[in-house]
């Protein structure tokens, strides 16, 4: 991603604010950690699970977003109906979260995974941050490139101290083929995703399109006959909930 996105971010310009390198510093940490605890949980619980686990992170998104944007709060209260609907399904997503907790399966996911929730929730805020340090032309491609920049040296400490894999499959044509694709793809989505977030007023409503994973898992179980045991009802409710919010605030 770096190698890729360093030439447009060049040819854009990069951002002189002092803001936009400590907030994608603390950004890149996030989602460095973020990634080590899920890339460990998804053998373990199931990718449906974790899926159905995150969207909780959009209802903590929603709220803690108004301690930075304290306007929108505002705006909101100022149409009683859209205001009653928004603290209604906030108390729904609870119902559903309380349900999840009664689920075996889905308490394992989540101690194992409570990380990446609040990674998940407040991650998209320090991203919106950062970008917000920047002009809208520059930010995309320049903020990819930083902190794709910030986690290979995170990257490198934690190999150097951790040595979680060889040498031998590090730099194996399977890994550089594969990586060089994930590049590219990723690339392409992280810069929609950046340019999604500089024009969105709230960051949890991003996160609600991406969350609708979760209904893609379940699709890919049924047609592979692959079996899960936990309550997928209520981490559904979950992914309808994070999905109401944007049609809430839409009204």
């Amino acid at each position: 991603m770096v190698l890729i996105s360093f030439p447009v971010a060049l040819h854009m310009g990069f951002p002189t604010e002092t803001g936009f390198y400590v907030m994608t510093a603390v950004s890149a940490a996030i989602w460095c950690i973020n990634d080590i605890i899920y890339y460990r949980a998804i053998p373990v619980v199931g990718a449906g699970v974790v899926s159905r686990i995150l969207p909780a992170s959009v209802i903590i998104a929603f709220i803690v977003w108004f301690f930075f944007e304290p306007s929108l709060l505002v705006t909101y209260l100022e149409n009683p109906q859209q205001a009653g609907a928004l603290v209604a399904i906030v108390l729904l997503s609870v119902f559903f979260a309380m349900a999840l907790k009664s689920c075996p399966i889905t308490m394992k996911g989540f101690r194992l995974v409570w990380f990446v929730v609040i990674a998940a929730a407040l991650g998209p805020l320090v991203d919106k941050l950062a970008l917000g340090y920047a002009p809208a032309a520059k930010a995309p491609f320049a903020y990819m490139f930083t902190q794709g920049m910030f986690m290979l040296w995170f990257w490198l400490a934690y190999t150097a101290i951790k040595k979680p894999v060889t040498k031998t499959i590090f730099f194996s044509k399977e890994a550089v083929r594969g990586g060089l694709a994930i590049g590219v793809v990723a690339c392409i989505k992280l810069g929609l995703k950046f340019e999604a977030l500089i024009y969105c007023e709230h960051p949890a409503l991003l996160s609600v399109i991406l969350f609708t994973d979760a209904l893609w898992i379940i699709c890919y179980y049924r047609l592979t006959g692959r079996e899960d045991h936990s309550k997928i009802w209520a981490g559904l409710g979950l992914v309808g909930c994070a999905a109401a919010l944007v049609l809430v605030k839409s009204l």
